[in-house]
Formats: structure tokens, sequence, C-alpha cells
């Protein structure tokens, strides 16, 4: 990243560490459904202070400028880490550039449920961030400087609290994503319902409910990522293709039997189980 500096744009030797932490949290939030909260960062070190844009001040640039997208994605599993590659194309200037990025599975002594969702949007931000222009990125970062001083010199305002806790905010990230990605996966052969009896045979559930925070998180992160690449959302539409016919394979046909007083009942005590194991997108 640059600092700007009497017109210049400064290399920045910053401590990556500290921009990596404000870039964890914002894919963090994005995944859990809350609101991003920093689109650039400052702080001092050696004597002066370094600013730049953060994972989400670099999308907004690209937005601003208008023509960037990622046209590759690549990813390898290591016993240790992820590492993912990304190609990042100037549609205007038919320039493009990689970036790539590994992240850690472990966050300290934790397994991180976000480290493959995390090394995906940092090599697109590596290469989304080299075809930036520098006008770009300065009203961008002036902006979001400007506004960030602005909330710090304004009075603090009472937060609300969040209701439902974690899991209701991983829940409606995954809602969210499997809901814009509905069209998409229409359009390859994949309907809500598939990816439902996907999501209830990967996670060995019978309903949403039955689901834990970690596994809402693991797959919003699923989602997103085949949200941002053709090629993993090409992967996850095999999986599910494949889970599927494996499943219609392996079914059994029910005999029919005369409905009775008993059955009546029994009949609609399975309507309400299969309203609860309906696809909640």
């Amino acid at each position: 990243m640059a600092e700007e500096k009497k017109d210049e744009m400064v290399p920045v030797t910053a401590e990556y560490e500290v921009v990596d932490q404000v870039d964890d949290q914002a894919i963090i939030e994005l995944m859990t459904g809350q609101t991003i909260q920093d689109y650039v960062y400052s702080f001092k070190q050696g004597g002066r202070t370094v600013e730049g844009l953060t994972l989400a001040g670099i999308n907004e640039a690209a937005n601003r400028r208008g023509g960037i997208q990622i046209e590759e994605v690549k990813y390898e599993e290591r016993d240790h880490s992820w590492i993912a590659t990304a190609k990042a194309v100037d549609t205007i200037t038919g320039s493009s550039r990689y970036g790539a990025y590994e992240q850690p599975k472990m966050a300290g002594s934790r397994q991180d449920p976000f480290a493959f969702t995390k090394a995906i949007h940092k090599a697109q931000r590596n290469a989304i961030k080299q075809l930036i222009p520098v006008p770009v990125i300065r009203e961008v970062l002036n902006f979001y400087l400007h506004r960030k001083t602005q909330n710090a010199n304004a009075a603090p305002q009472p937060q609300l609290p969040q209701t439902g806790g974690n899991i209701a905010n991983a829940q409606k990230a995954a809602f969210a994503i499997a809901n814009n990605l509905a069209d998409p996966l229409e359009k390859k052969g994949v309907t809500k319902a598939n990816l439902w009896d996907y999501i209830k045979r990967k996670y060995s559930v019978e309903s949403r409910n039955d689901m834990t925070e970690m596994q809402w998180t693991q797959l919003a992160a699923e989602l997103k990522a085949a949200e941002t690449s053709a090629k993993l959302l090409d992967e996850l539409c095999e999986r599910i293709k494949q889970l599927t016919a494996a499943s219609q394979e392996s079914e059994v046909p029910t005999p029919k039997r005369a409905e009775t007083p008993e059955t009546a009942s029994d009949n609609d005590t399975q309507t309400e189980t299969k309203q609860d194991q309906a696809p909640p997108f």
C-alpha cells in the first residue's frame, strides 16, 4: 500500500500484521452479516503516520474506478495453510495483474473457520490494488479518513445490542449469499432444494436449527468463494450434482398405504417435518 505525502505516493514499509488484522476483521464482518467498519487504516510507525486502504477500501476504490474484475482464482490446500492466487483484469486498459496470499489455518491455538475465505479475499485484494489508479486511491483515502476523523470527534452514540447472537449473524450471512447464488446455480441446473439437500448431508443435519455457528460460518465461506469465482461456482455445482445423483441412486421407494385416521395424523406430522426441512433460502 502507499502513503500520501505532499502529493506523492510513498511506498509504505508498514507493519503488515496490523493491516492484515484490519482486513481479517473486515472479512469476518462480511461473512457474519455485520457492517464493515474500516475502509482505511492509520497508525504511527517510526515517527510518521502510515495510512492506506483496507480490503474494503480497495474494493470501494475499484468500484469507483469501474472496469476492474477478477477473472481467475486458484487455490491450494496445504497441511497448515491455504494458498490462493487471483488474476485481476482492467477491462478498460486491458492490463492484468496477479495477486497471491498464504493464510494459516490456525488463528493462534485455534482452528480458523475463515482461513479459506481470507486467503481468497486477500489474493483478490493484492491483485486488484495493483490496477487502481493513484488518483482514485487518494480520493477514497481522503474521503474515508475525513469521515473517520469526523466520527471520532462526534459525541459517542449509544449502540443497540445485537439480538440473536453470533449464530444468527452467521446464518443470515449464509442465507444472503445463498440467495445471491440462486440464479447462477439455477442456470447450471442446481435448484434451491438441491443446495439444501447438499447442506443437510454435508453437515449431517435435518433442519437449519440443527446447524451450529461453526457450520453456518463454514457454509457462508464456501458459498462466498463460489460467488467470487466462476471456477469455484462450477466446482460447487459439481459437488452438489454428485451428491444429488448418489442420493437418488440410494433411495428406496416406499409402498403406498391406505389412509386411516391414524395415518392421517401421521401425515400431518410428516407435513410439518417437511416444512421444517424445506429449503430455508
